[in-house]
């Protein structure tokens, strides 16, 4: 029996892959050690770390490799924090460190081995595989137990260091990467406005707050607009109007992004029932929702409800869910596909997908990375490459996309190039709906309005 209890309360509170203490250990030791330092004079360093490049690790070469750089990665974590520092793994490839320090001399003298020494190459067999490292560093004080913004904060002063600690690595990362970044007085109000906004954000979308805009798909070869795709906009009732880099990725960590897409296709869809009766709607889809068993069934009992045509509407996904869950992705795509809906991949070039999975997935169209678009007039290999991209779609049957055309140039050079529509600030920024119906009623659309 007392075997029994010791492997699982060790299964409770280790990481099996690495041996090191999980998260939930990880904040019961944070616990534990911030109220120690009430009476005491030194500082506990909160490190959080996540790895640059690894999903690519993954992706080339299995999970196998993957799980062997994320045991190195512990270890070598382990011998730069020594006998007094606790390191665990808090995430997939995210780790924390807990350091008591006496002197912020010594949490930078840590932050700069990390990232001097997890990067190294690691030799697995035949291979050599490096990763690069992020790493952001708040502090554990007495004297910020008792600061306004941990008194306030959602879950105690532990959570909210670890939000902090959060912070700072998304600003390492805001800066490319293998960088470390302390928490510090700017990033505070932020983190006010981001603990606001999460607690607002399911209230917003419940009462209509969160509104769709329009942006025009247009026909490169007839210059007619097709469609529009829906882009979100936080009409906040005291900070305006929010864009979605702020409120997106809280409603991703927040599980709101399902309820928030709903919503936004059922505005959209009443929007569209005073259009021109030819016109699409495309929505995006986060990863989740892509491999969300509900998600069929919900965008049918919304088009239902509505009496919308499922031919009128496109689901922009990115290649995450492709990777990695990709029987569950395929079967919901043909579902989709299958009831009439078409299905868009965002984004392509921006990341690791190859061609292979035009082939394997049920996919419509291919949305090209502004990142590639921008860069067809002044670099011979993005035009290249782009050319390439639209003769293999077209060889397999599905239509490209633009995103991102600000210039007329671009544009021409793209429909010499075969590319099927476009978007991007040449035609139209993004519009509330009757600035949408201006455009429309602006447009040469060759179309006749509806009702």
């Amino acid at each position: 029996m007392r075997v029994a209890r010791e492997q699982a309360l060790r299964l409770a509170t280790e990481d099996q892959l690495t041996g090191l203490p999980n998260r939930r250990q990880f904040i019961e030791y944070l616990t534990h050690h911030q109220k120690l330092s009430l009476t005491r004079t030194d500082r506990i360093a909160v490190v959080v770390l996540d790895l640059d490049r690894f999903k690519p690790v993954n992706d080339l070469y299995g999970h196998r490799v993957g799980d062997e750089v994320l045991r190195a990665t512990a270890n070598r974590l382990k011998n730069i924090g020594g006998e007094k520092a606790l390191v665990a793994r808090i995430g997939g490839d995210e780790f924390g460190i807990i350091l008591p320090v006496t002197s912020g001399d010594e949490a930078q003298v840590a932050a700069r081995r990390i990232i001097a020494e997890v990067p190294e190459p690691i030799s697995l067999a035949a291979l050599s595989v490096n990763v690069g490292v992020s790493v952001g560093i708040a502090w554990c004080t007495s004297e910020h137990i008792h600061s306004d913004v941990l008194i306030t904060a959602d879950g105690g002063y532990v959570e909210t260091v670890m939000r902090q600690a959060d912070m700072a690595l998304y600003r390492a990362k805001r800066e490319g990467g293998s960088y470390y970044q302390f928490f510090c007085l700017e990033m505070d109000e932020q983190l006010r406005q981001r603990m606001d906004l999460e607690s607002e954000i399911g209230r917003a979308i419940k009462s209509g707050q969160i509104v769709p805009y329009y942006q025009p798909l247009v026909d490169l070869k007839t210059g007619s607009v097709t469609g529009c795709e829906v882009l979100a906009r936080w009409n906040h009732p005291t900070r305006g109007l929010l864009l979605p880099a702020t409120f997106i990725p809280i409603a991703k960590a927040t599980g709101s992004i399902s309820a928030l897409t709903y919503s936004l296709l059922r505005q959209a869809i009443q929007d569209a029932q005073t259009w021109p009766i030819a016109l699409t709607l495309s929505v995006n889809l986060s990863p989740l929702m892509v491999v969300d068993a509900w998600l069929v069934p919900e965008i049918l009992q919304i088009l239902t409800e509505l009496a919308f045509s499922p031919h009128r509407l496109s689901l922009e996904i990115t290649e995450t869910p492709l990777i990695d869950r990709p029987e569950e992705a395929k079967f919901v795509l043909k579902s989709l596909r299958d009831l009439g809906m078409r299905v868009s991949l965002d984004d392509f070039g921006a990341g690791y997908s190859g061609l292979s999975y035009l082939r394997q997935f049920d996919i419509d169209t291919v949305k090209l990375d502004r990142s590639f678009v921008g860069e067809i007039l002044v670099d011979p290999r993005s035009l290249e490459l782009v050319e390439c991209i639209i003769g293999f779609c077209h060889r397999l049957g599905l239509s490209v996309t633009a995103e991102g055309i600000e210039e007329l140039s671009v544009l021409n050079r793209l429909a010499e190039l075969g590319c099927d529509s476009g978007q991007g600030f040449f035609f139209s920024k993004p519009k509330p709906n009757t600035g949408f119906l201006r455009y429309l009623e602006s447009s040469d659309l060759g179309l006749q309005m509806a009702g």
